[in-house]
């Protein structure tokens, strides 16, 4: 009976080895998918514009069951497109020009034997402020200088000729006292021809 008892209790520790040893050899086939790496990483700061969005897994992704979804700021989707999978890499493109705030990215994928892979990753996007452009010295000689003084015309000077409508007008009147002697002189003479003609007649009448 000593002999028997060993002898089973011999076999059920072989059988448990055994039992052990298949079930590390099976272990890997029966493990589920995970996520290995991540670009952004969770939780990191980008100080730079980035394109996509990219996950890498510790075995192949089925690409038929493969959602990811990218929120920003406000809750608004950012993804461009459908994410692509290549092996145990699923990569999603980003809208250009995004703000900066808080972004999150949610997955849903499913590996090689079946099993679904929930989770959901956060980064933060801070640019840099652009630097402001430099002003030449040129531009800068051009704002500080004062406008040029303007030049007012010079007032008419008193020496300047008389326009000509004034001086035609002082011309007539000076010529209107020559008309006038010119008269007289004709009338005194008119009347010394008739004194002297009737003085003629008288001292002929006489006898």
């Amino acid at each position: 009976m000593t002999t028997f008892r060993r002898s089973i209790i011999r076999s059920l520790a072989l059988a448990a080895i055994a039992l052990l040893a298949v079930a590390s050899m099976g272990a890997p086939a029966f493990a589920h998918a995970g996520l290995k790496s991540s670009d952004p990483k969770d939780g990191s700061t980008v100080k730079e514009a980035i394109s996509s969005v990219e996950l890498v897994f510790t075995e192949d992704i089925q690409p038929k069951y493969t959602t990811v979804v990218i929120t920003g700021p406000g809750g608004a989707k950012v993804a461009d497109g459908k994410p692509k999978v290549d092996g145990d890499t699923v990569t999603l493109a980003l809208k250009p020009d995004l703000a900066d705030g808080r972004y999150a990215i949610a997955f849903r994928v499913i590996s090689a034997d079946g099993h679904p892979v929930t989770d959901e990753l956060h980064f933060t996007l801070k640019l840099p402020e652009p630097e402001p452009t430099p002003t030449t010295t040129e531009e800068s000689a051009d704002a500080g200088a004062s406008p040029a003084p303007t030049t007012a015309a010079p007032a008419p000077s008193s020496a300047e000729p008389v326009p000509a409508a004034a001086s035609s007008a002082d011309e007539g009147s000076a010529g209107i006292p020559v008309v006038l002697l010119v008269i007289g002189g004709l009338v005194l003479v008119a009347g010394v021809v008739v004194v002297v003609t009737g003085r003629r007649r008288a001292a002929g009448s006489k006898p």
